[in-house]
């Protein structure tokens, strides 16, 4: 196995409890499985991340939605156990199993109280090894699924950024939406489902987590005996195809369901590995929106009253990720919202911010990344998270990466990822003229 040890900590602790914290450890066992260990004996708990590779960028256009039906199933009965029965056991430990689905990833995670964290690891690892895939489990998700997806029909932030991103990705897998069609989602079989988890679902795609009071040593020779050696450790081959840029600005309305009215811009955002632009795009996307002192706030909401409801987001994924502006007002308003932010990206790109509203920014962003990580939990899912988009070790940089931006690189990530001429522009609600 080969074994790395990490700069210690993006997590900044009292100096009591500094000494029960020991550097994080990445290890990559001979089955090809990452195991990521941060010794932190403060509480006598452990989070638990498991980490898989398989997200909307290893779909096509035939099973699209393949890893959010997988992580429906995943946790609902293997050999052993029947549906409904893993849970129950967590819950007996005093844990909630948590799950998620992503872009380039499949995230499966829980906090346990350190005395039970075998127990919590055997569950985990037989749902990971042994997942059935029973044909009435399939059923009971695929309807919970299909009611996913119509409601996130009335939902203007979900609903938004959907969109935005089959305009803005194209042809790249990232165009497709998280939890597939109904047409995809009906078809999909229990063969298709089990070939789908046979790929992906191998060690040399995943990563586990520990954060909290445990012996790593221990801790890793557990992990190794529990899960499954890989018989094809070579993963499928998911090259992405290229994201090819936007060529002028898109402006389309659209009717939807909910009842009020939104705009919403998006633009193609950063890689993953681009680490500084990321976290200068994740400021910038705090500048306009998190907070009473974000420039939504106070620009369109207390001195113009223009804008209702906003949300400024910026997703990281391991291709080109997705910077998103979702503002509710009234349909006359709407347009002067979107001459408003357009104004304000064409004046950051070229002016940056001021030293007051960068600092504040940073703040805001650098506060946001401590109260994630102040729990055993959060700092398990950062270093999942960064490895399953490119290099768990990245989650230590985070931080300091942040601290260090410069007005020049926020003048050189706004110009180049908010550039107002290579914008997708939609309006939506009720009120909407379709244009196609």
């Amino acid at each position: 196995m080969r074994k790395i040890t990490t700069p210690l900590l993006i997590f900044l602790l009292a100096s009591a409890a500094f000494a029960q914290v020991k550097p994080t450890s990445i290890t990559q066992l001979d089955s090809g499985l990452t195991v990521i260990l941060q010794e932190d004996h403060t509480t006598e708990l452990v989070g638990i991340e498991i980490w898989i590779k398989a997200g909307i960028r290893t779909e096509n256009a035939t099973n699209n939605g393949i890893s959010h039906f997988i992580e429906h199933l995943v946790f609902a009965g293997t050999s052993k156990r029947q549906a409904g029965q893993m849970d129950c056991e967590m819950e007996s430990v005093g844990a909630t199993l948590d799950a998620f689905t992503g872009a380039d990833y499949t995230h499966f995670g829980a906090t346990v109280d350190s005395q039970f964290l075998s127990k919590a690891l055997e569950i985990f690892a037989d749902a990971i090894n042994d997942s059935q895939f029973r044909e009435e489990d399939i059923e009971r998700e695929r309807r919970v699924i299909l009611d996913e997806i119509a409601r996130k029909q009335s939902n203007p932030r979900l609903l938004s950024r959907a969109l935005l991103a089959e305009r803005i990705y194209g042809k790249h897998p990232y165009s497709m939406p998280l939890e597939g069609t109904p047409e995809i989602v009906k078809k999909l079989t229990r063969a298709d489902l089990l070939e789908y988890y046979r790929q992906h679902y191998i060690p040399s795609k995943m990563a586990v987590v520990l954060v909290g009071d445990f012996e790593s040593k221990n801790a890793l020779a557990e992990i190794d005996k529990l899960f499954q050696k890989s018989a094809n450790p070579k993963p499928p081959n998911s090259q992405a195809v290229d994201i090819e840029p936007l060529s002028g600005q898109i402006n389309e309305t659209i009717k939807a369901r909910f009842s009020g009215d939104y705009l919403a811009i998006g633009f193609p955002g950063p890689r993953n590995s681009d680490a500084r632009d990321v976290c200068a795009a994740d400021v910038l996307a705090d500048y306009f929106g998190s907070g009473h002192r974000s420039w939504i706030s106070e620009e369109l909401r207390a001195k113009t009253a223009l804008a209702g409801d906003a949300n400024v987001d910026f997703v990281t994924q391991r291709d080109q990720g997705l910077i998103s502006f979702v503002v509710s007002g009234t349909p006359d308003d709407l347009p002067k919202i979107k001459d408003a932010i357009m104004n304000k990206l064409a004046e950051i790109g070229s002016r940056g911010l001021s030293s007051a509203e960068l600092e504040l920014a940073k703040r805001t962003t650098l506060g946001q990344s401590a109260y994630e990580l102040e729990t055993v939990s959060g700092r398990a899912n950062a270093y999942g998270f960064y490895f399953a988009l490119s290099d768990a070790a990245l989650a230590d940089t985070y931080q300091a990466n942040v601290k260090s931006l410069t007005n020049a690189d926020i003048i050189r990530t706004a110009g180049k990822y908010l550039n107002p001429d290579r914008a997708v522009i939609l309006t939506l609600g009720p009120n909407a003229e379709a244009s196609k």
